[in-house]
Formats: structure tokens, C-alpha cells, sequence
């Protein structure tokens, strides 16, 4: 997956940096590696002079993901950034607790009924088709609510390979865990686009679904202001919600907030994958 790098770029980190010992040195820890983590020499470097300054990148992040056991390199996560100032060590620190997700998520070792693993043996199976309809892949399941629908339609149009997080129904309907995962289109002709797993059970933590919705919002970096101008309401209330979500959570800042809706996909996908929700918007 790749969010701004230039092929050229992207085509040395997939190839010629695996060679390199900056990359060697990120492959003996689990932490994020910063560039100023290497030391001065890093910049010395044909990795930095070439590649990376030339792209207009003067600091990032190298993290060596990998299986749930740890004995096997799953994948790579660099993080370019054109502002000199390194990340901080709670940015650091998030993502070191959500390297073991990312690892599993980008596992091609996995067996191939993974994510039926990701709910329990209990979610229900759908396939999505072009259009965002839901159709059961076990011939018995009840249809999906129509949130679920307008989930898979913002999904589709996102580009992402896959989502999870949950689906909030006021209704009878109530609270949905949602996990979609894209289908590789190939040369086919049918209009099957996405696997989707659908359960319903309560919010975990004990979150409400306002929390849920300030919590979402939190994981993307967002201020008070932000998540108060998009979800109608004041930052101070915003700010009574988020001290809320860190007691019932039992984490400590913001940082470890976002890193749990990451790692156990505690996010409202109406509002995560909807393309208008934009921080500063009303």
C-alpha cells in the first residue's frame, strides 16, 4: 500500500533498500526506527542523499513488521516526512503498539480463512458487489442493515484493501462489528468486490456511541475543535468525552487512544470511511 512516494522511490525501498544496513539495523529491533535513531551517519548515506532528501524528505520512520510470533518478516512501514523535526516519542511509541496488528494484516502466510479469525467463527459471511449490496456467502445469513450497505459503498469508493471497526444502527439493528477486506479483481468479469464479516454485539469498554464517534475521530490526530465542529457540539464537551475514553480505555494520552482504535478497529465507519469528514469542516 502507498500514500504519496514516487515510484522511483517506492521501487528502491521494495527492492535495493533490503540491502542496505540502515534497513538491517531496523530488522534487529521492534521499534520504530526514526532517521536521527541511526545516527549522523545515516545522512551520509546513498539511502538518504539520493532517495530520500532528493524526494524532499528530511526525516521519517522505518518499522519491520512482523508475524504473530515474531519469527517472520511480514512487511515494511516507512513513514516520509519534508518536515526536519523527528517524531515524538509518543508517536513512537503508538506505533509500536499497533506493529503487531499491521503485521498480522499484511501476513500473505496467514491461511486463507483469516478473517473469519478476526470476529469468531460466529460472524456472519457476505460477498459485496459492485454497487455496496451484500450478498450472504453462506446462503442463510439475515440481510445486512442498511448502515452496513452505505459502510461497503464508502468502502468501495475509499481504495483501501481492507477496514474494520463498527456500524451503528439507533434502531433495532443496534451495533454491528464490520470487517471488509477487498477482493483482487484480476481479469474477472463478476461484480464480486469485497469479503465482508458482520456481528452483532455490544460496543467493548463499555463505550457509548457518542465516545465511539469522539474516538474515531481522535485516532485521525484531530483537536477538540475538529471533532466538535463534525460531530455538533462544543470542544469542551469533546474534551469530557475524551477524559471518559481514557479512564474506561485505561490509557493515558491521546496517542494510546488512537493506538487502540487501531488495533482493535474501534472506529465508526459511517464516519471513518466517509469521504466529506474532514478536519475543520462543520
Amino acid at each position: 500500500m502507498n500514500d504519496g512516494y514516487e515510484p522511483r522511490l517506492l521501487d528502491f525501498l521494495h527492492r535495493d533498500y533490503l540491502a542496505c544496513e540502515s534497513y538491517g539495523q531496523a530488522a534487529t529491533t521492534r521499534l520504530p526506527m526514526r532517521m536521527q535513531d541511526f545516527g549522523s551517519w545515516f545522512y551520509t548515506t546513498r539511502v538518504y542523499q539520493e532517495h530520500l532528501d532528493g524526494a524532499g524528505y528530511r526525516e521519517g520512520m522505518t518499522l519491520v513488521l512482523r508475524s504473530r510470533t515474531g519469527t517472520r518478516v511480514t512487511g515494511l512501514l516507512t513513514i516520509g516526512s519534508e518536515d526536519a523535526r523527528a517524531a515524538d516519542d509518543d508517536t513512537r511509541a503508538a506505533l509500536e503498539l499497533v506493529a503487531p496488528s499491521l503485521g498480522q494484516l499484511v501476513d500473505v502466510g496467514l491461511a486463507g480463512d483469516w478473517p473469519t479469525g478476526v470476529m469468531g467463527s460466529d460472524g456472519a459471511p457476505f460477498l459485496v458487489d459492485e454497487s455496496g449490496e451484500a450478498v450472504p456467502a453462506d446462503g442463510a445469513s439475515e440481510p445486512v442493515p442498511q448502515s452496513v450497505r452505505a459502510v461497503n459503498r464508502f468502502f468501495l469508493a475509499s481504495g483501501q484493501e481492507s477496514a474494520r471497526g463498527w456500524c451503528v444502527d439507533g434502531g433495532a439493528e443496534g451495533r454491528q462489528r464490520v470487517h471488509l477486506v477487498r477482493l483482487p479483481t484480476g481479469e474477472r468479469a463478476d461484480p464480486l468486490r469485497a469479503l465482508l464479516l458482520v456481528k452483532a454485539e455490544p460496543l467493548p469498554h463499555h463505550l457509548t456511541e457518542r465516545e465511539l464517534d469522539v474516538l474515531t475521530l481522535v485516532a485521525r490526530g484531530w483537536s477538540n475543535r475538529d471533532v466538535a465542529a463534525v460531530l455538533g457540539t462544543s470542544p469542551r464537551t469533546v474534551g469530557t468525552h475524551v477524559e471518559h475514553l481514557l479512564a474506561k480505555t485505561l490509557r493515558t494520552s491521546r496517542a494510546g487512544l488512537a493506538a487502540l482504535a487501531v488495533e482493535e478497529g474501534l472506529v465508526r465507519l459511517e464516519l471513518d470511511l466517509r469521504p466529506q469528514v474532514r478536519a475543520g469542516a462543520g
